[in-house]
């Protein structure tokens, strides 16, 4: 490395743990322990201001080792997967980590860290996911009682899906699987991938939600539904396009 590397990387390094040590200390414990409060719950602002504080001294971290000269596809994969990680743990309602997440996937990939059988492994965990959400489905129509309570958002027109429907919803689930399962395991038709990646479109639609009950727009976060949907389901439904996709490549 050359004097100014060496001068850039130290920097870069010496501010981003700085960053963190520093803003934990003097600002972010501070500001939580005043009076104040903003339109979004409190709980989850202090949380959107801790990981944002503290992915930005990640990203300097990250910089200063690409300036020591280091993969930056490889830096930034790890970058976006330590990120994710993060925002996951502390705020899984928060629409970042799925782009972070995708963002390293995509980076590991372009390194060759993805070979066919981590992409497969991946469509066989998807397959089986929706295999089992089909048979929760069939189960919920027959009228098992499980989770029911959660599974349907309360809106005020009283929204509630009869046993056709829900069978209806198992049946597509349960299609899907199907298709994710010849996408991802052998040489289909053109048309297989096709209907795949429509199903991708619609899993990241629903993951993105409506602005009202469902996905990462929601308003509702409180009541059972909008908290299990935060918690598993919007959660799910990424994890569930990521694999399909997997099986795509």
């Amino acid at each position: 490395m050359s004097t100014p590397e060496i001068i850039v990387t130290a920097c870069l390094a010496v501010l981003g743990l700085a960053h963190s040590a520093l803003g934990e200390s003097e600002l972010l414990k501070p500001l939580f322990a005043a009076e104040w409060k903003i339109d979004t719950p409190r709980w989850a602002a202090e949380r959107i201001f801790r990981f944002a504080w503290h992915l930005t001294s990640i990203a300097w971290v990250a910089l200063a080792g690409i300036a020591a000269g280091l993969d930056h596809l490889q830096l930034i994969g790890m970058m976006s997967m330590v990120s994710a990680a993060i925002i996951f743990v502390m705020l899984r309602g928060h629409l970042a980590w799925p782009l972070f997440l995708l963002a390293g996937l995509a980076a590991f990939h372009a390194e060759g860290w993805m070979g066919t059988g981590f992409l497969q492994a991946g469509a066989g965990i998807t397959v089986l996911a929706l295999a089992g959400l089909a048979a929760l489905h069939g189960y919920w129509a027959l009228g098992g009682p499980w989770m029911l309570d959660r599974a349907v958002p309360q809106v005020e027109s009283g929204f509630s899906p009869g046993p056709l429907l829900t069978v209806a919803v198992a049946g597509a689930l349960g299609a899907f699987a199907a298709l994710v399962a010849m996408a991802g395991f052998g040489d289909p038709p053109r048309v297989i991938r096709w209907l795949v990646m429509a199903g991708v479109a619609v899993l990241t639609l629903r993951a993105i939600g409506d602005n009202k009950v469902a996905g990462f727009t929601k308003q509702d976060h409180e009541s059972p539904f909008g908290q299990a949907d935060d918690q598993w389901f919007t959660p799910l439904v990424v994890f569930l396009a990521l694999g399909a996709t997997g099986a795509l490549i």
